[in-house]
């Protein structure tokens, strides 16, 4: 077996690269992935805060065991680096020496802590992916409840949602946009999506505030356009015209099964006016004709955030699948 990196301007590779995670996808509940075309530009894309190696495991004869992502923070949370490496089930032997191999190339990159996740079913034990994690030096730092909501939406509930919950928020306006954020809220906005790994539960994975400036927020925007990913986006303005949080949902136009609500923060002080729900119930209703025709809206929430968890469930979103955050010491 050989552990190689690819190289992004190889397209055979991408290609190849692509099938073994879209196969990997279907065997996991409710499994997503990236399309070719989303992943051909993340792999060319020179990203300054996020380092990314497409890695591969294959036997002499060409077939692929493993493929993986390596990505490594280069301007915040630099002791860590993080890799999903996906295996079909009747290639979980070669998982091991994968991870020993990335462990490997994490020293060299001068971190001291591997992130790797594993999935498995509601209701199940943890499974195969994270036993291995664990005999491999990985321990469970957080585990997300993926949920799913089945599209198109129900606008009537989602209207009855909204107005329920503007009583309880009079006190702020919620403003929408698609595509990238105005200019004039670009600061602000780029300050919150800072916060937001620090302001969600984490468990016990400790990571630190992220460098979030408002050309970081403008070069995520440039490689969204480039994957043709739309993104929809909700803010709550306080009186004073700052912001209290946000929320945003990812539509993406090479891939008409699937759409993704991405973060939803309400900053600390501003919690307890419902904002979370209206926010996710006024950003759905304006996404709703881009969504179409996709059938399913993924999100993940730590098990342990009871608000946000509860949010989802009353909007309609059911419990699909689980995943574990592990981390690894070097």
């Amino acid at each position: 077996m050989l552990i190689e990196e690819i190289d992004p301007v190889d397209d055979a590779a991408l290609e190849a690269f692509h099938a073994h995670e879209v196969r990997v996808a279907a065997t996991r509940p409710y499994g997503t992935t990236w399309t070719l075309p989303e992943l051909v530009v993340a792999a060319r894309t020179d990203d300054p805060w996020n380092a990314r190696t497409l890695l591969w495991a294959r036997r002499d004869d060409g077939t692929v065991l493993a493929t993986g992502m390596l990505e490594a923070p280069l301007r915040d949370n630099t002791d860590a680096a993080w890799i999903d490496v996906a295996t079909l089930p009747e290639h979980r032997d070669v998982l091991g020496p994968v991870l020993e191999h990335v462990k490997d190339r994490v020293r060299a990159l001068g971190r001291r802590t591997l992130e790797s996740v594993a999935k498995w079913a509601p209701g199940d034990e943890e499974g195969p992916e994270a036993e291995i994690l664990r005999v491999h030096g990985f321990r469970l730092g957080l585990v997300e409840a993926q949920r799913v909501l089945d599209l198109p939406t129900d606008r009537e509930h989602l209207e009855r949602l909204a107005d329920d919950a503007a009583v309880h928020h009079s006190a702020y306006a919620l403003r929408t946009w698609r595509g990238p954020a105005p200019d004039e809220v670009l600061a602000e906005y780029a300050a919150m999506r800072a916060v937001m790994a620090v302001e969600a539960p984490s468990g016990d994975m400790g990571w630190e505030a992220e460098d979030f400036p408002p050309e970081r927020v403008r070069t995520e925007e440039a490689e969204l356009a480039a994957q043709r990913r739309t993104p929809w986006t909700t803010v709550a303005v306080a009186d004073d015209g700052t912001l209290a949080g946000h929320s945003q949902i990812i539509v993406p136009a090479t891939d008409i099964e699937n759409a993704y609500q991405w973060d939803t923060l309400v900053l600390r002080e501003h919690r307890g006016h419902r904002l979370g729900l209206a926010m996710k119930a006024r950003n759905l209703l304006a996404a709703a004709d881009d969504l179409v025709p996709r059938s399913l809206l993924h999100t993940w929430n730590a098990t342990e955030n009871g608000p946000m968890v509860a949010v989802n469930e009353t909007i309609g979103f059911r419990l699909a699948a689980m995943t574990g955050e592990f981390r690894c010491d070097l």
